[in-house]
């Protein structure tokens, strides 16, 4: 598995084509709400890649104040699950996130993820409440 820290276009794309997948085609998001004003030419993405060609899974990061970085739009191809690759890429973006100065990690996740981000360590905060028709967490860790 490779990991790509990068806003380059072929990243952003894989990044896009995975949650197009996830959320819009198999969750039923509207791509209007999928793909909001934070998906701009300078956002970083997370994908990893299987091979060069395979992007499994992704996630945005997207910088707060205080030294909080959240996570956002996470998702791993549906063939993909399972094998623990969600958790690697959480991590690797955690330890990025650390060494750029962040000391906590945010997620608004979903309260079908919310026993995945709880294995990540992640606690909830706040919540659960509506956002973009779907009933959210809001979840943190300290680094």
């Amino acid at each position: 598995m490779t990991y790509l820290f990068s806003n380059v276009t072929y990243n952003r794309a894989a990044a896009y084509a995975l949650r197009q997948a996830v959320f819009v085609e198999e969750r039923g998001i509207p791509a209007n709400v999928e793909f909001d004003n934070k998906d701009d030419d300078e956002r970083l993405y997370l994908v990893a890649y299987e091979t060069p060609d395979l992007p499994v899974a992704t996630l945005r990061l997207e910088p707060q104040l205080h030294h909080v970085m959240r996570f956002g739009r996470v998702c791993t191809r549906q063939d993909h699950r399972g094998q623990g690759i969600g958790q690697q890429l959480l991590t690797r973006a955690e330890l990025w996130a650390q060494n750029h100065g962040y000391t906590s990690g945010l997620i608004h996740g979903e309260l079908t993820a919310q026993t995945f981000y709880e294995r990540c360590g992640y606690a909830v905060t706040a919540g659960p409440y509506d956002e973009d028709g779907a009933p959210v967490v809001v979840m943190e860790k300290h680094f």
